[in-house]
């Protein structure tokens, strides 16, 4: 039988987040794209810096302790300091201007989400790409994994490799389309080096998380992964050189 295919593209948090799924039947896949629909939008609502309504906002300015924070908030500081840690402290949300900023953790970890949310409303293969950090688990057509683009960083109409993912999270981050925008915790400065990180595992908040890290230490973080459960791989571009590691780049 030929699989069908639903689709929905939710435009939040300044990116568009793009749901798909697959499999023999879709028909209940409108009420599921309207939960995590509703799902996304709680997540502005909890993280967002730009708001000044929002827990995060809130603990920035100093009127909220961080322990007063709702659950949800407090679990996914928490993850962020078990990244940092990892990271050897190349990612910290902790040493950005104006306070703590989960930016670099969040996305990942809401594509993880409602990735998640997809799967527990009945649906197998499922892909969520929130602004270019992607999370896939099953298949997109029978026997096929789910392929996903690496954005060439210089050419970027261009694909500079294929990832190919059954179950797992992949993350970019990078100088070439917004700038010089991740902070070096150890400088307070721009990171400037390292002109595209891309990380693939099984976790998609800590691979988000682990992309912005290489941003900062380039191609020296990549003997973290190790530390990292479960398995993993980047790929690092510096000027015009890409240094790479692990299974999904072999």
């Amino acid at each position: 039988m030929t699989w069908q295919a639903a689709t929905r593209e939710i435009d939040v948090w300044s990116t568009t987040v793009r749901l798909d799924v697959r499999g023999e039947t879709v028909a209940r896949a409108p009420g599921a794209f309207d939960r995590v629909g509703a799902f996304l939008d709680d997540v502005d609502a909890w993280f967002s810096t730009f708001r000044d309504d929002t827990p995060v906002h809130l603990i920035r300015s100093g009127r909220l302790a961080e322990e007063d924070a709702p659950a949800i908030v407090r679990q996914v500081l928490a993850a962020c300091r078990i990244a940092r840690d990892l990271t050897a402290g190349a990612f910290d949300p902790w040493a950005v201007p104006g306070g703590v900023d989960p930016s670099g953790y969040v996305k990942g970890w809401a594509a993880a989400r409602a990735c998640t949310m997809l799967r527990e409303a009945g649906f197998a293969n499922v892909s969520v790409n929130a602004g270019g950090d992607v999370v896939c688990r099953g298949a997109a057509a029978p026997g096929e994994p789910w392929r996903i683009g690496v954005r060439h960083p210089v050419e970027t109409d261009k694909v500079a490799r294929v990832v190919e993912v059954h179950d797992g999270a992949v993350a970019t981050s990078g100088t070439y389309e917004r700038g010089l925008h991740v902070i070096d915790p150890a400088t307070g400065r721009p990171a400037a080096d390292v002109v595209s990180a891309t990380v693939v595992g099984p976790d998609g908040g800590l691979a988000d998380a682990a992309a912005t890290g290489l941003v900062v230490a380039g191609v020296a973080g990549l003997s973290w992964l190790p530390r990292f459960p479960g398995q993993w791989s980047a790929y690092v571009v510096v000027g015009d050189t890409a240094t790479f590691t692990g299974p999904a780049f072999s």
